[in-house]
């Protein structure tokens, strides 16, 4: 047996298993786009053109920015910062964080929205896209805010040529609100409104109580149709907070960026700026608080010590009167200035000591901590007890901001209760501390008086007792000059505080949210290079059949391709005869020139088609083939050995013929099954009757007679033999052949089973092996091996 090509001994390295297409090989991933092209030219203009359609009808989210700074107070004594030690936190980074929550905490947003006109939001009416305008519309709304207002319900203004409003109103149900008690009050059902009023007319129903003002600085343009919403406080306190941010400048530092995010830029910026006004309030009204408090706490002291004085000063002025004393010694006054001096301090002392027993006592059962913290009767102002009763002051504010808007498990909130009970038991060690020392001067001081008033005791009985009413004068009226110094300094204290906190930059729109032209621009031209790439990636990960040339060099890299057929669209079988100019036709040139230069030095002389399934074009192939050989002076048989079902028969009209069949079972001799046919040197041997057991008449020596007989009669015999994928007749005649040509339809082989059958055929060291690529397209690129142009469109 000839060999066809010594590259067609091929072992079982030489299939590709089945399950890729070599996506990654960058001349087959060119070519892929190349065929593809027309994908792309759709996909570009419709991904460009949505995101066009995208930005002209979406509505713009803008961001505005304002900067604050967090100063830190100046504290004149010892600051307890290992107070927080074992917290995790530098008090100057728990600062920032406590401000982070403090700004973003619901009672501090109601706070701005409060100060804002945002209850009525205004917008125009487009034919994609609604507008929100905000002191821009061409009316104004003035409700009654003691009258419920239907909330969240579009209210249409339509301005008419007579300079009146068409107000109309449609719900289904509502929600109504009031906004003088912040409380909603109840609902209503269906409502149908529409009305005509003039400018500055009430319009009340029992779902809203309003009037419109004209705007005369504004145009309505023709046509154009407006509506307002009533918004609760709430509601927008929840909006704007949603969108509300607070960063640091970077870790550390004591610049908090301030931001939110809107469709309106205008209120946007109006939302910052008087949050930050509000922000630097609250920080004033924290320091002021506990200095008002101290005010009211001395002038309630002040009037009890002016009525007391009064009172004595009148007795003092009665006993002089009475008794017409004049004065006492200069010894009995000298020893009178010293009990008082004595007595104003010990009753200052006993005056701390009571305060400090009414915090301690007070800080164990009262939950209002700033209700007692007023140490502004501490004349020797402790710092510690000072400074953690601050402390304990800013935490509990901290405290009654954060529980509204976060859970009991919040962590931070659980790190605040943890902090509160360190300072509280701190502050209690503290007021300990201070009692004892207080105690032990109370105690020195009492001696004192003791010894004085054992010396007094020696004095006249009229010396004696003005001394006594004098001493009580001086002593209240020390205190009540103590008192009025203390409410002077304190007013001072309160006239200069100022906020902690300074706004460097007010608020601007710093960036455009969405939507983003650059970005989307960019996402849409991935997507437009993406979806058709997604597209012929699946296509061709999924794709099961063999393709082209490129397909069958991946698969069975091993095996030659020795002709590729283009695609007969003229209906007839014999395109060799009917168009012998074609494009077809000259594959088949190309064919029998390729086998005879292959073949080299040898004859090739019995030629086997076959393929792996029914319909791959091999009688086609064997027909045309046949007819090639013959137009070249070749004396050619076609073998019709596919006895399940002979189409050769049919082809050649021999119906009711002898055959192989007939042949193989002694009924005939082998002259008499070959018939001639109307093309010149092209016999035939049909398959005769179907037999019932082809591949048991195959085997024997009747078959290696025939093929000795054919060799001897004939210059080519092409064997047509039955599909090897699906039954073993193929397989038997392979033995007998010079050159065994597997044929492979375009667009319709399986892979997998072509693979398979090619795989079991190398490992049976099957000879002379080689490929036809049945029924490629004319149209498909990179073969190289026909030009339409150049042989005409006839094939």
């Amino acid at each position: 047996m000839n060999n066809l090509n010594t590259t067609s001994e091929v072992n079982n390295s030489g299939i590709k298993k089945v399950g890729g297409d070599n996506l990654f090989d960058i001349n087959r991933l060119i070519r892929l786009v190349l065929k593809n092209w027309y994908l792309f030219v759709i996909s570009f203009p419709l991904c460009l053109g949505a995101v066009f359609i995208y930005h002209r009808y979406t509505v713009p989210v803008y961001k505005a920015s304002a900067t604050l700074l967090l100063k830190s107070s100046e504290q004149k004594t010892v600051t307890p910062s290992g107070l927080m030690e074992g917290f995790g936190l530098s008090p100057e980074m728990r600062s920032i964080e406590n401000q982070s929550f403090i700004i973003r905490s619901r009672n501090i947003v109601k706070k701005a929205i409060d100060g804002l006109d945002f209850g009525v939001s205004y917008y125009q009416k487009g034919r994609f896209k609604d507008s929100e305008l905000y002191r821009t519309a061409p009316f104004v709304v003035e409700f009654d805010s003691l009258h419920a207002q239907l909330l969240n319900v579009p209210i249409q203004v339509v301005y008419t040529s007579t300079g009146k409003a068409q107000v109309t109103v449609s719900c289904e149900a509502g929600a109504l609100y009031n906004y003088i008690n912040e409380a909603f009050v109840g609902r209503i059902g269906t409502l149908n409104y529409n009305k005509v009023v003039a400018d500055n007319e009430w319009v009340t129903t029992n779902a809203f109580s309003f009037k419109l003002h004209r705007n005369e600085h504004i145009n309505v343009p023709q046509g154009a149709s407006y509506y307002f919403i009533f918004k609760s406080h709430q509601q927008l306190t929840s909006e704007y907070r949603n969108g509300l941010g607070v960063s640091p400048y970077s870790e550390g530092s004591s610049i908090l960026f301030i931001s939110s995010i809107g469709a309106n830029r205008a209120k946007l910026v109006r939302f910052l700026d008087e949050l930050c006004e509000v922000i630097l309030e609250h920080n004033l009204d924290r320091k002021n608080d506990m200095a008002s408090r101290s005010i009211v706490f001395i002038e309630s002291q002040l009037k009890t010590v002016a009525d007391t004085l009064e009172k004595v000063q009148d007795r003092l002025s009665s006993y002089r009167k009475a008794n017409r004393f004049m004065g006492p010694s200069e010894f009995s006054q000298k020893l009178a200035d010293k009990y008082y001096e004595t007595e104003s301090e010990l009753k200052m002392l006993r005056m701390r000591i009571d305060y400090y027993r009414y915090l301690q006592e007070n800080l164990m059962m009262s939950d209002d901590i700033e209700q007692f913290l007023l140490p502004a009767v501490d004349n020797e102002n402790n710092s510690l007890v000072n400074e953690l009763a601050s402390q304990l002051i800013e935490l509990q504010k901290e405290m009654e901001l954060l529980q509204n808007d976060v859970s009991d498990n919040n962590q931070y909130l659980t790190a605040q209760k943890s902090r509160m009970e360190v300072t509280v038991d701190l502050l209690n060690k503290a007021i300990k501390q201070v009692l004892r020392n207080f105690r032990i001067e109370e105690e020195k001081i009492q001696n004192e008086l003791t010894a004085i008033l054992a010396d007094m005791e020696k004095l006249p009985d009229l010396e004696k007792d003005y001394l006594i009413i004098d001493r009580t004068y001086k002593l209240n009226d020390a205190i009540y000059t103590f008192l009025l110094q203390k409410h002077s300094e304190t007013q001072i204290t309160k006239a200069s505080n100022s906020p902690d906190n300074e706004i460097i930059d007010n608020a601007s729109i710093t960036a455009l949210v969405s939507p983003n032209k650059n970005s989307d621009y960019k996402k849409g031209l991935m997507l437009a290079l993406l979806i058709p790439a997604v597209f012929i990636g699946l296509k061709e990960f999924l794709n099961t059949k063999v393709r082209g040339k490129e397909d069958l060099n991946h698969l069975v890299p091993g095996v030659p391709i020795v002709g590729m057929v283009m695609h007969n669209k003229n209906g007839v079988e014999n395109v060799i005869d009917a168009h012998p100019h074609s494009i077809i036709s000259e594959s088949f040139r190309s064919l029998r020139t390729k086998l005879k230069f292959m073949a080299g030095s040898d004859k090739v002389q019995v030629i086997t088609l076959t393929s792996s399934n029914t319909g791959e074009g091999k009688t086609f192939c064997a027909q045309n083939l046949a007819s090639v050989f013959a137009i070249s002076g070749k004396k050619t048989v076609i073998v019709g050995f596919d006895m399940r079902k002979p189409r050769l028969t049919a082809l050649y009209d021999l119906h009711n013929k002898l055959g192989l069949s007939n042949y193989f079972i002694g009924q005939t001799i082998i002259p008499e099954i070959i018939y001639p046919t109307d093309n010149e040197n092209v016999s035939v041997i049909p398959a005769g009757p179907i037999p019932p057991n082809p591949s048991e008449l195959i085997v024997g020596d009747k078959t290696e007679e025939l093929y000795r007989y054919l060799r001897n009669e004939f210059d080519v015999i092409v064997i047509d033999s039955p599909p090897i994928g699906l039954v073993a007749d193929a397989r038997l005649l392979m033995d007998y052949s010079d050159c065994n040509l597997f044929i492979v339809r375009s667009n319709y082989s399986s892979k997998e089973h072509m693979v398979h059958t090619i795989d079991s055929l190398i490992n049976e060291k099957v000879e002379g092996l080689g490929i036809i690529l049945n029924d490629i397209s004319a149209k498909e690129k990179g073969y190289g091996y026909y030009s339409a142009e150049y042989y005409g469109d006839k094939g």
